[in-house]
């Protein structure tokens, strides 16, 4: 082949570019960002619109209608999605992955503001931003002890002004703790008795909280600046200030109002293994590595705690660094001990110097894909490192056929420099093809689309960019060394390997030829048992998944006291949750949030949402465990059983991409009466279904409210409207931020509002006064005060009101929750005008299962026509896709007897690997019997020859890829990096974390590859012999019924004999 023979004309230019490649190799991987899961773009907008004081139902026609009406016009919007609450709409727009999120708020932002001529006249301008999912919290350190919640406060500012500067942190959330403020409680009677309004003291704070320049003043030598410092040096200057006079005498705000430096009323409280904690969150900048900052953060936090006051601690509550770090070092362990694994079974078939010479095609290939992957701006996660290991086999497949065929052709007596050329010349053809069928196979999985097309595109990228470098190190690099260090071994005879070989092929040759003699019955029985595998495993197979789950690192705990319930009530279940948990196998720490909701998207019914609570129990290490983490999550749930007051579901952190929920059905009508009838009878339908759990509407029933109606034309005949009312009704309840009292560099809020003694109960609020040109007009003349529970929110998806039912899968694969839940909903009767659908993973499952479908078929097509551009031949590519046919019937074995779920995801993965894989050892082997056929040989000897010649080559490349998915696919995992680093204590683990995830796709590969290896050697040549001279003998008899005269062949065949 022309560029093997240049490089054996420049063979030291190949020498000095393999030590190139090593350097900017190792450079590339140890400079390549490391993170977990792919970096997924997921475009989504977000639109706030407030609107103070209107009912939910009054936000739907007003704001959320017109807005979506013309958000619908957009094009690749995946998604559109709003809830409206009392004062509150919220839409999100979700966009396919591939539109670049700032063309997406550009485009939200324009048709919003074509929506504002249908919009009310006094709405406030709507929020439109983004929404980043990159931008969960790496590291989340818990500050605690026994000191007061403002000193902990401060010593958390302290390091979050620290972290801050550490280069790539995006920003740091401070939560917990007790913030400060100026409380300035006003008292409505001495406002009436000095004939002032609330107003009046807010202007007056911000009237005399100023420092105004004043200019310049010049003398004759010097030039002044003039300042008029005003700003308030002390709580005691609040104090005297002035806001009115009276007969002469002022009127102090201390005559009106007390005023001190106290503290915000806390909205959501925070404990730390049951103890006060002020908890710092962490994000990072898209793009960086996540274990260069973590370090960089706790060597801050190693230094900075020896200044901490006594008995006061850190703690690091979730480190993404450290899952990252095992699941990278797993990864990393196990393409280590499949390389050993590789190079063990050269030197077992090939000896020691002939297996380094095919060894060396992984390392060299690996650096190759590390110098185009960092090109190519991708991160090192566990897809990339997955399709390195699933490429690690297949990386030696081509080292091993043209290395085996320079060593037979040198023992022929040619020179190494010969052999080098002409023995990987005569295999260079189908090496090829037999990498471009392999490429081919996973090339379609390039145009998977969505979300999780996102997530997994990154395999067949890797996959590709590795082959094709092995294609190049086995044509470039391994003739050049093999013709430098290749040597003839007298004891290659002796190898146990070898050894083996022989001993196979004395049985292998009498196999074959009693199948060729039989071929009907040979044919026959490998169909009965292709088709019994088939009918065994609809029958005995162990269910379906769409994504692997693995034994939770973390449980959730959310409790959802009813709506409208108080921080306290909220506070004291939550602890009730804590005393039952304490004793939880495996517990490492708890985390109790009171006050806090686990979605982004949920502000609670008129902001808020002091009903809902979560408690994070943090698990040790899977080997540190005593038991599976499952079953821990089935104690924690017995534990929590009986709690009253509160709905209490468990869950556990998503894995893979954000797929939505197991189950998720939507009911869509117009009357929310009866959407709320259907979705009882819903969940009563399917609340036992075996596995679900945390299974709940979105529909709330409402939250209890004092309403106040005004009487606009009384209020008007007082000279007021609504916004003075509703001002002053604020500033007397939730209080107003007047200004701002600084002290050195911190600032603190000033807020005026009503004392406490005058805003608890319904007749302070009918007590109230509205105070306008110096009269005070109480409340009750022109409003009514009334309680109330309306609607708490209303939910559109599309545009239609829509209740949504969702749950979770526990203890089975949410394919066969649904399943179930599909089943009992079948006949389920609905009104006329109201529907439901599934969505969520149901949605993306079944999008993936089509595309995963028609991949593969593309994929047999494309190998299908590169098998036939290469043997010009119709029948003999049909012979080659027989193997396909063949590592079915092994996938299928392999996962009944592994007792594994067929995986939508990593299942259809592995097969489409399969159908590229399996046929290379029978291009290998047909593309020889048609040269040896083509030198003269009869059919039948060429077969045999063919195969035993070939069956040294075609074991070894399926047993190197085997062995290399083997450490990943059982789970163990020898430490080989602690090794290196002198750390002993987990050397040997079992069960490894990464092989939850992707042990189901090994399964698949290695059963499927070794049945189809194994029957290759008998099923291909027997195929052939059957259809490799079907169409010429065909041709034949057409032309001599129609001539009646021999002709040559059928044009499009070979013709060998």
């Amino acid at each position: 082949m022309k560029i093997t023979n240049l490089a054996l004309s420049l063979k030291t230019s190949v020498f000095v570019s393999l030590v190139i490649v090593t350097i900017l190799g190792l450079t590339s991987y140890v400079n390549l960002p490391v993170e977990s899961f792919p970096d997924i773009k997921q475009p989504v907008v977000f639109v706030a619109v407030p609107y103070v004081g209107v009912a939910p139902a009054d936000m739907e026609t007003l704001i959320a209608q017109p807005i979506e009406d013309k958000l619908k016009e957009i094009a690749k919007i995946k998604k559109l999605t709003s809830s409206s609450n009392e004062g509150y709409t919220s839409i999100v727009a979700e966009f396919e992955p591939d539109m670049d999120i700032d063309e997406a708020v550009r485009k939200v932002r324009e048709k919003v503001d074509q929506a504002k001529p249908d919009l009310p006249d006094d709405l406030e301008e709507p929020l439109i931003q983004e929404i980043n999912f990159e931008n969960i919290p790496i590291m989340v350190v818990s500050i605690t002890g026994e000191q007061s919640l403002v000193r902990l406060k401060k010593i958390a500012e302290d390091l979050q002004d620290k972290f801050e500067e550490v280069p790539g942190v995006l920003e740091v959330k401070l939560s917990g703790g007790l913030e400060r403020e100026v409380k300035v409680n006003v008292n409505p009677a001495r406002l009436e008795y000095y004939n002032l309004g609330v107003d009046d003291v807010i202007n007056a704070i911000r009237d005399e909280n100023l420092t105004i320049p004043g200019g310049s003043m010049e003398s004759t030598a010097l030039k002044w600046t003039v300042r008029v410092p005003g700003e308030f040096q002390s709580v005691e200057e609040i104090n005297d200030i002035v806001v009115k006079t009276k007969d002469g005498s002022p009127v102090y705000l201390r005559d009106l109002a007390e005023v001190y430096f106290g503290f915000k009323d806390q909205e959501t409280y925070s404990r730390l293994n049951g103890n006060p904690s002020v908890t710092l969150s962490v994000q990072k900048r898209s793009g960086e590595n996540i274990i260069r900052i973590i370090d960089d953060l706790k060597k801050i936090l190693e230094e900075e705690s020896k200044n901490f006051p006594a008995s006061t601690r850190y703690v690091v509550v979730t480190d993404f660094s450290e899952d990252i770090r095992s699941i990278v070092s797993d990864l990393e362990n196990n393409i280590i001990a499949g390389l050993l694994l590789v190079m063990w079974v050269l030197y077992f078939f090939m000896g020691w110097r002939n297996g380094l010479l095919v060894s060396i095609a992984i390392p060299f290939s690996m650096l190759i894909s590390f110098i185009v992957i960092s090109m190519l701006g991708y991160t090192l996660n566990m897809v990339v490192l997955f399709s390195l290991i699933l490429a690690l086999g297949m990386l030696v497949d081509n080292a091993i056929v043209i290395v085996e065929n320079i060593y037979r052709h040198h023992q022929e007596g040619k020179s190494l420099m010969k052999a080098a050329a002409e023995g990987t010349g005569e295999v260079a053809v189908a090496v090829t093809t037999s990498t471009i069928t392999t490429v081919l196979a996973f090339l379609p999985m390039l145009f998977w689309e969505g979300i999780v097309g996102e997530f997994m595109k990154f395999l067949p990228i890797t996959v590709i960019i590795t082959l094709s470098c092995s294609l190049l190190v086995g044509l470039v690099f391994n003739p050049v060394i093999a013709s430098s260090f290749l040597k003839l071994d007298e004891s290659m005879s002796r190898l146990p390997g070898d050894r083996l070989l022989r001993w196979l092929t004395a049985r292998y040759e009498p196999s074959l030829n009693w199948a060729l003699r039989h071929r009907k019955l040979s044919f026959g029985f490998m169909l009965i048992g292709f088709f019994g595998m088939l009918i065994f495993y609809g029958i005995a197979n162990h269910g379906v998944e769409f994504f692997p789950t693995g034994q939770p690192n973390q449980i959730y705990v959310e409790v959802e006291a009813p709506l409208g319930t108080r921080l306290e009530a909220s506070d004291q279940i939550v602890k009730e949750v804590e005393k039952r948990i304490q004793d939880t196998p495996d517990l490492k720490n708890y985390v109790a949030n009171v006050g806090s909701s686990s979605n982004m998207f949920d502000f609670g019914a008129g902001g808020g949402s002091s009903h809902k609570s979560m408690v994070t129990i943090d698990l040790k290490k899977k080997y540190e465990r005593e038991q599976n983490s499952y079953l821990t999550l089935d104690q924690v749930e017995q534990k929590l059983q009986g709690i009253p007051g509160a709905r209490i579901d468990l869950s556990k952190p998503e894995e893979g991409p954000p797929t939505g929920k197991a189950v998720e059905i939507q009911i869509k009508g117009e009357n929310f009466a009866i959407l709320s009838e259907v979705s009882d009878r819903i969940i009563k339908q399917i609340e036992d279904v075996p596995g679900i759990a945390k299974l709940k509407s979105d529909y709330e029933k409402g939250k209890p409210e004092v309403r106040i109606r005004i009487d606009r034309e009384k209020a008007a005949l007082f000279g007021l409207n609504t916004a003075m009312v509703a001002s002053t009704i604020r500033t007397a309840i939730n209080g107003t931020e007047a200004s701002e009292y600084r002290v050195g560099t911190d600032e603190y809020d000033i807020t005026v509002r009503f004392s406490k003694d005058y805003r608890k109960s319904y007749n302070d609020l009918l007590n109230l006064t509205v105070f306008h040109e110096g009269v005070h007009y109480p409340l009750a003349n022109f409003a009514a005060v009334d309680f109330t529970a309306g609607l708490s929110n209303i939910n559109h998806v599309e545009g239609d009101r829509v209740v949504t039912i969702t749950a979770d899968a526990i203890g089975r694969t949410s394919a066969e929750v649904l399943a179930d839940c599909k089943e009992r909903l079948e006949d389920f009767s609905l009104p006329l005008g109201y529907s439901i659908s599934f969505a969520g993973q149901d949605q993306e499952q079944q999008k993936a299962a089509d595309f995963l479908m028609r991949a593969f078929m593309v994929a047999i097509l494309l190998i299908f026509f590169v098998l036939v551009m290469q043997f010009n031949s119709i029948t003999l590519p049909f012979v080659i896709m027989f193997t396909v046919i063949l590592s079915l019937f092994g996938a299928f074995f392999g996962l009944l007897v592994s007792f594994k779920p067929f995986g939508i995801i990593m299942t259809g993965i592995g097969v489409i690997s399969l159908a590229g894989v399996v046929v290379n050892n029978a291009i290998v082997l047909i593309d020889y019997i048609q040269k040896l056929r083509s030198r003269g040989l009869p059919k039948r000897d060429a077969i045999i020859e063919a195969g035993k010649t070939r069956m040294r080559p075609v074991l070894l490349t399926a047993i190197t890829t085997i062995l290399g998915l083997v450490p990943l696919t059982v789970g163990i995992n020898i430490d080989f990096i602690g090794l290196f680093s002198g750390d002993f204590s987990k050397f040997i683990q079992f069960g490894a974390e990464s092989s939850q995830w992707w042990s189901g796709m090994g399964v698949v590969v290695i059963f499927g590859l070794l049945f189809a290896t194994a029957l290759t050697l008998i099923a291909v040549p027997l195929m052939y012999d059957m259809t490799s001279d079907l169409l010429p003998n065909l041709a034949k008899k057409f032309s001599r019924r129609k001539a009646g005269t021999d002709e040559p062949g059928f044009a499009g065949e070979p013709q060998v004999s």
